[in-house]
């Protein structure tokens, strides 16, 4: 894996990093199943438990995938 996640990122997967970061409550685990554990392997993303009382594990960006959708942008291109 390159040293700067940044120069790993597909469209595909910096597409599953923005589905993340719309969806504060989590990304279901169904979700970019291939992209999603490359995320986790970069650090930008982790699996964790929704809420009380759920037993589903879903997908949240970390500290990491956050500052660097800071650094491409949160919108696809061409969206303001």
């Amino acid at each position: 894996m390159p040293s700067n996640p940044a120069s790993a990122l597909t469209e595909r997967r910096l597409e599953a990093l923005r589905a993340c970061a719309i969806n504060p409550q989590g990304l279901r685990p169904s979700a970019y199943p291939n992209v999603m554990p490359v995320l986790e392997a970069l650090g930008l993303v982790a699996r964790r438990k929704q809420a009380l009382g759920r037993h589903a594990v879903y997908w949240f960006l970390t500290q990491a995938g956050r500052e660097l959708l800071t650094e491409v942008g949160i919108d696809g291109p061409g969206e303001p």
